[in-house]
């Protein structure tokens, strides 16, 4: 590792099922074609994270099972539980909503550990390495919502990705500035603040490779600095 650049680590993920909501899908969720760079980051840190030693930029997502789309019809309630003032009965307020899934996904997750605040690259790679091997997590990693359950591994050699190339069009790349990597605290309403982002991704045989959040290929909200 050369004196200016980033450790990286890669990670296998899979599930029997992922759903990558559209943010503007708002009734009918819809997913996305493949993992988000948010979703992956997400998974990463369940695995390892100390948010005051460094924070994970996704550099590229290989798609090794893109997976099959389907649907699930399920109940949702329609209003926010305010259980000190106004509960609810969930028979009073509920609605029948559609969402789509992904069955039986499989991807590799290539991504620099950004170390801050003076901390040994050398390390946070080896402690990431070692969780990986042994298959620790702080806990479950999960596939765009919490019920889609993911599984990890060490680099499977075997494995390839697909031979497909596809304009995926506009894209969730992360919902904070991951610079920032603060937890969001909504009960006390401090630490990150939600400000989505985008960005436009290409799959070229089976890979997509993912600009850092810095770069002018995201596309930020209006008042985001460019550095």
């Amino acid at each position: 590792m050369s004196e200016n650049s980033f450790p990286t680590v890669t990670v296998d993920l899979w599930g029997d099922i992922a759903s990558f909501t559209q943010s503007e899908s708002k009734v009918e969720r819809r997913t996305y074609p493949v993992i988000t760079p948010s979703a992956a980051r997400g998974a990463l840190c369940a695995i390892y994270m100390k948010p005051a030693e460094f924070y994970y930029q996704i550099r590229q997502i290989q798609v090794i099972r893109e997976g099959t789309r389907f649907m699930i019809r399920r109940n949702e309630v329609t209003r926010k539980v305010d259980l000190k003032h106004n509960p609810i009965t969930v028979e009073d307020n509920h609605t029948q909503r559609g969402a789509e899934y992904l069955r039986d996904v499989y991807y590799r997750i290539t991504a620099e550990m950004i170390p801050i605040n003076g901390t040994d690259p050398r390390k946070i790679k080896h402690e990431f390495e070692q969780r990986l091997k042994g298959g620790k997590c702080f806990y479950q990693p999960f596939l765009g919502t919490k019920e889609c359950i993911a599984f990890f591994s060490p680099v499977d050699e075997e494995k390839q990705p697909i031979d497909k190339s596809e304009d995926l069009g506009i894209m969730l790349y992360d919902i904070f500035d991951i610079r920032k990597n603060q937890p969001l605290n909504t009960a006390k309403k401090n630490g990150n603040t939600i400000r989505a982002s985008y960005y436009h991704p290409r799959m070229i045989h089976g890979c997509i490779d993912v600009p850092p959040y810095d770069s002018f290929e995201i596309f930020k909200p209006e008042g985001d600095t460019y550095v």
